[in-house]
């Protein structure tokens, strides 16, 4: 996977965007050929879909945002004057992206594949936690563990384990969303010794508050994992 760092980071789907202007817009979602998969305090997490021939409105994207591309498909990035820029040359899957607030644009499949795409709104919140603690290891970096994006409001880690592999105890420092792009079974055990095993599928998503410590253990299968550090 390409990395991708820096404030000055723009996201694929910032090409051919528009800023707001004073006319109002509907959020980014709902809308048609997006599913919502979880929603906490923090985040909004969305399937998104955009299928050949279906036309979408107008849209203000009211938080910054961030996800990865599963599959690639030529798409259409509409600005408010009616100008655009066409996508059709295929990227690096998958493909980690931001997208910071106020754009207002509207995207639209251009031809076959459909893109698709997992997307985390990150709600503006001024109630951030974190974990100072320095008796045991943060979970990053760790082996099997490639930063994907280092930016201000997110940090992000593309994460593969083995079948079999274990990570000793460590902390989540800052809330984390868990986006997986392969399935499997995994154990973790706090602190306490309470022990969970939970099997897990493509694109199942998981939250992890800040402070969360526990070791992991892969039980089965060889689990990939886009690990979302919430910085702020």
């Amino acid at each position: 996977m390409t990395r991708l760092s820096g404030a000055a980071l723009v996201g694929l789907l910032l090409a051919g965007a528009g800023l707001a202007s004073a006319q109002d817009y509907p959020h980014a979602y709902p809308r048609d050929g997006a599913e919502q998969l979880f929603e906490n305090h923090r985040v909004i997490v969305w399937e998104v879909v955009w299928h050949d021939g279906v036309p979408q409105p107008y849209h203000r994207h009211r938080y910054d945002m961030t996800g990865v591309f599963l599959r690639w498909g030529p798409l259409r990035v509409t600005r408010l004057d009616g100008t655009f820029t066409d996508s059709e040359v295929p990227f690096e899957l998958p493909n980690v992206f931001l997208l910071q607030k106020g754009v207002t644009h509207k995207e639209e499949s251009i031809g076959s594949p459909d893109r698709h795409a997992i997307m985390i709104d990150m709600k503006d919140t001024s109630d951030v936690p974190t974990d100072t603690r320095t008796d045991i290891p943060p979970a990053f970096p760790h082996a099997g563990a490639e930063e994907a994006l280092d930016h201000e409001r997110v940090r992000v880690w593309d994460v593969s384990w083995p079948s079999g592999h274990s990570l000793p105890v460590h902390v989540h420092p800052t809330d984390t969303v868990l986006v997986f792009l392969e399935g499997g079974t995994i154990s973790t055990t706090r602190e306490n010794g309470a022990e969970n095993t939970t099997t897990y599928s493509e694109k199942d998503i998981a939250f992890l508050p800040a402070g969360t410590a526990h070791t992991t253990r892969v039980v089965n299968g060889s689990p990939r994992v886009m690990f979302y550090e919430l910085q702020d």
